[in-house]
């Protein structure tokens, strides 16, 4: 028999457990600066539709469809440009200084307007992680291969098998996940061309 004192303390605790469940407001990134056909953004199971100016949130997954691009606006100096199929985690870290970029598939331009953040930025993706310490870095499918592009600034690009540290104009290539980059070669225009249309 279930004693009526202990009932009553416990009846407290039954009424304000349900607040325990209650998920924080999620914390605002950024917002969509432009698009191109369609993106969706996806946090904990909820998935939506985005649209030019809307606000995209810390914890979300961006993903684009075939034919579209995305370019959103994080805090007061990243830009991401963001190409077909690409998903891009963002990370808490991005939006103030430093941080983390998750780089699930696809291609992506980072963009930074101001100098160089402490500790840099990583790109991760399945091919490599990428130290950007520098401003404009391309990361994606290119020319059958997963490329790494510096257009200003510098970048370390890491994997199990190897490192090769690039400076602006020097571009790598990662044949598959996780293999050997090439050492830094100078990308000739038509490719980086190629390479800046498949994420703008």
């Amino acid at each position: 028999m279930i004693d009526r004192r202990d009932f009553l303390l416990a009846a407290p605790a039954l009424m304000l457990a349900p607040e325990a469940f209650v998920q924080p407001a999620p914390e605002a990134a950024g917002n969509i600066a432009s698009m191109r056909g369609e993106a969706r953004a996806q946090r904990r199971g909820a998935m939506r539709l985005l649209q030019s100016g809307q606000q995209v949130f810390v914890g979300e997954r961006l993903q684009t469809a075939v034919d579209s691009r995305l370019h959103a606006a994080l805090g007061p100096a990243t830009n991401l440009y963001m190409g077909e199929n690409t998903g891009v985690m963002i990370d808490r870290h991005l939006v103030k200084r430093g941080g983390v970029i998750h780089l699930a598939t696809g291609g992506l331009l980072f963009d930074r307007k101001t100098p160089d953040p402490k500790p840099p930025v990583v790109i991760r993706s399945l091919y490599a992680s990428i130290a950007v310490r520098g401003t404009t870095i391309f990361a994606g499918p290119s020319n059958g291969v997963f490329g790494v592009f510096v257009e200003a600034g510098l970048a370390i690009v890491r994997t199990a098998h190897g490192d090769v540290t690039l400076r602006a104009g020097d571009g790598t290539n990662i044949a598959r996940p996780g293999g050997a980059p090439t050492s830094a070669v100078k990308w000739g225009a038509a490719r980086i061309a190629a390479a800046m249309r498949s994420v703008r």
